[in-house]
């Protein structure tokens, strides 16, 4: 059957196209030419789709596409930009975070607003203040998530607000307010939001849509048949514009989930890195294979999810005293549903939060470890003291955690200098830690970018920073012995006051030895 009602989903290096799934109404990619199969978007589509991404650091609107968008608000058909979607619909967007001065990339200009820094990565409750083609027959209250660093939205004359988000954290504290999530241009035809999973999680949204477009229940039928088919060929490529496909296949079908948590010493260690190197080749080889996140930074997951195209959930992050969104056993139960192989990647440093006693537990990725009994593989970043002071940094940190029942796997040197590296010294290396019972995973070397940063707390570049990611992956570490390392969690109940004094008592017993207190009385 032919459709009647076509709609475009932009498939562009930096873009999420499957973040989220959009309502599963997509039923045509739209590339960087502005062509789908070879004709102008603007001339076979009814509505357009921007995903979110990293579209305006990666400018990935070339001009083809550009015209293609305005010829098709110019003639009254449907354009929504989601998240990094609504910013290139917008005038302007800073993102200039962590410069001294404002950092201006341009949009189309087809929405009249600009937009600053503003972190919240919160699952929220929304309000609809305004009339589009989205929301013209929606419910007063919707739901969805942000993810964002450039949030805050300066509005202009020609933008109407749509959409008010009430949010409960912005900028890493508990600050909540209402924050305009949503707007549309005076006709109503083009819409930018900041929710993420706005389609996914709110039927009205969807049918405010299906009405506008006057898509009847069989044509509906026939949109979701196409998008079904459009998924499955997207999800099987690994990144966009990479050429390289997943196995097809089960390539990995152990008998119940298994999770492997990546940690740290501190923070900028390179846990999003590594995850995201893991994750995609892993699902290179056909592993089904998710992330999660210690902790509401949901941004950390998105150059893994990048890689992989699934979906965030609404079980993706664990809660960790303030910050988070499902209790843990919650995630691990509905994660273990979907998926062969969970990833989780720990919030900043193994022990950040631990020492906050009024918190609500658990607060830190280690107590997170120890009530699955997960191992745990840690990232140690070798940029700050050398591979020299990293390897001392991480025997003690190795030790440590299993002291206090962390069930330590591995170690993975990151960002090292290995010019200078002979294969006695890694020898040595390797020894030391075998020595304490833990395995030396892989020695990755400091790898450059450009653009100015390799975290996704600066700016970053989802193509380069994931093909990347894969590319050390499968030659700096063993997957296979990750994926043998990997096990099911054990759920079992945690003392968490009990787990605190003993980290404390750990503290305070940094004394020497029986030996070398005799010795010194001698």
């Amino acid at each position: 059957m032919k459709l009647k009602r076509r709609i475009g989903l932009a498939y562009l290096r930096g873009a999420l196209p499957c973040f989220e799934d959009f309502g599963n109404l997509p039923t045509d990619v739209v590339g960087e030419d502005g062509l789908v199969y070879g004709e102008k978007a603007s001339d076979v589509l009814d509505m357009l789709i921007i995903p979110g991404g990293s579209l305006i650091e990666s400018q990935s609107i070339r001009d083809s596409l550009a015209r293609e968008i305005l010829c098709m608000a110019e003639a009254g058909k449907f354009v929504l930009g989601v998240c990094s979607g609504l910013q290139v619909l917008s005038k302007a967007t800073d993102i200039g975070r962590l410069s001294a001065t404002p950092i201006l990339k341009a949009g189309l200009g087809l929405l009249d607003v600009e937009f600053k820094p503003l972190i919240c990565t919160d699952r929220v409750s929304a309000t609809i203040v305004g009339e589009s083609f989205i929301t013209r027959f929606a419910e007063a209250e919707v739901t969805g998530f942000h993810c964002h660093t450039y949030g805050k939205m300066i509005i202009h004359d020609k933008a109407r607000p749509i959409l008010v988000s009430h949010v409960r954290r912005v900028n890493y504290h508990n600050d909540p307010q209402d924050i305009v999530s949503g707007v549309a241009n005076k006709q109503g035809n083009v819409v930018g939001v900041l929710i993420h999973g706005l389609l996914d999680e709110n039927q009205t949204i969807i049918q405010s849509i299906v009405k506008s477009l006057d898509i009847s229940a069989k044509e509906l039928e026939e949109i979701r048949k196409a998008n079904s088919k459009l998924k499955a060929e997207i999800k099987n490529e690994i990144g966009i514009a990479t050429s390289i496909r997943a196995r097809r296949g089960a390539g990995f079908l152990p008998k119940n989930p298994v999770f492997l948590l990546i940690t740290a010493t501190s923070s900028g260690s390179g846990k999003t890195f590594v995850v995201s190197g893991i994750a995609s080749a892993l699902k290179k080889r056909g592993v089904n294979v998710s992330v999660i996140k210690v902790g509401g930074d949901i941004r950390d997951l998105v150059p893994a999810l990048y890689l992989i195209k699934e979906p965030l959930k609404a079980y993706s992050s664990i809660k960790i005293g303030e910050s988070g969104w499902r209790p843990l056993h919650q995630v691990i139960k509905e994660a273990s549903r979907e998926y062969d192989f969970i990833l989780i990647e720990g919030a900043m440093s193994t022990f950040t939060g631990l020492l906050n006693e009024e918190a609500e537990r658990p607060s830190s990725t280690a107590e997170v470890a120890l009530a699955l009994c997960a191992p745990t593989v840690i990232v140690v970043g070798c940029d700050k003291e050398g591979i020299e002071g990293a390897v001392i940094n991480a025997l003690n940190y190795a030790q440590l955690m299993r002291r206090l029942g962390v069930k330590v796997a591995g170690v993975i040197l990151n960002k090292a200098r290995v010019s200078y590296l002979t294969d006695e010294a890694k020898m040595l290396i390797e020894r030391a830690f075998n020595n304490i019972g833990v395995e030396l995973l892989g020695i990755i070397p400091r790898v450059e970018l450009e653009g100015r940063g390799m975290i996704p707390e600066v700016e970053i570049k989802y193509e380069d920073f994931g093909s990347k990611a894969l590319e050390v992956a499968e030659q700096y570490l063993d997957i296979e012995r990750l994926t043998e390392l990997a096990a099911p969690v054990e759920k079992s109940e945690v003392n968490y006051r009990v787990f605190l004094e003993k980290f404390k008592n750990s503290l305070t017993n940094f004394s020497p030895s029986t030996r070398e207190r005799k010795r010194r009385k001698m």
